[in-house]
């Protein structure tokens, strides 16, 4: 698990969720480099994003693990891969509002087309290119900016 310090201005919480240290390191290299303001965390398996989105096993303190308002999820991991995620997503509200991006090898679209029919809002290819992975969460503004603290400890 990696974390970035906290500061007063950050506007949102990016889970990256990659079973390859390299390549969520990178992921989270660019995030900080592009969007000082954001706060971004990082864990290595399905099984640890479920425990991390639940709260569960050493992820309790919303302070030191803020619930994400996106999530950056690869695709191909060891155990249960990102499929698994975005099924168990699917079926475990609220988690489900959380939007995805799927990461891919850029030789595999049919990947992408699966992550989409399973709910991933968008797909980036590995390596990252940082043009398009900036473009893509500037889309996802309105969701990072969202003040979390509107919501109820009860609707979680």
């Amino acid at each position: 698990m990696e974390i970035n310090e906290y500061r007063e201005e950050t506007t949102g919480t990016v889970l990256v969720v990659d079973d390859d240290v390299d390549e969520a390191r990178l992921a989270l290299h660019t995030l900080r480099e592009l969007f000082p303001q954001l706060c971004t965390r990082t864990v290595h398996s399905a099984e640890d994003l479920f425990f991390y989105l639940q709260g569960e096993h050493g992820f309790s303190d919303r302070s030191e693990f803020p619930y994400p308002n996106l999530v950056l999820l690869d695709l191909k991991m060891a155990g249960l891969d990102g499929f698994d995620a975005l099924l168990w997503l699917r079926r475990h509200p609220p988690h489900n509002d959380i939007p995805v991006i799927a990461l891919t090898e850029a030789s595999e679209p049919q990947l992408a087309k699966s992550a989409y029919l399973l709910g991933a809002r968008s797909c980036l290819t590995k390596p990252l290119r940082v043009d398009e992975f900036e473009n893509v969460i500037q889309g996802f503004r309105e969701w990072l900016d969202f003040d979390d603290s509107r919501v109820t400890a009860d609707f979680w």
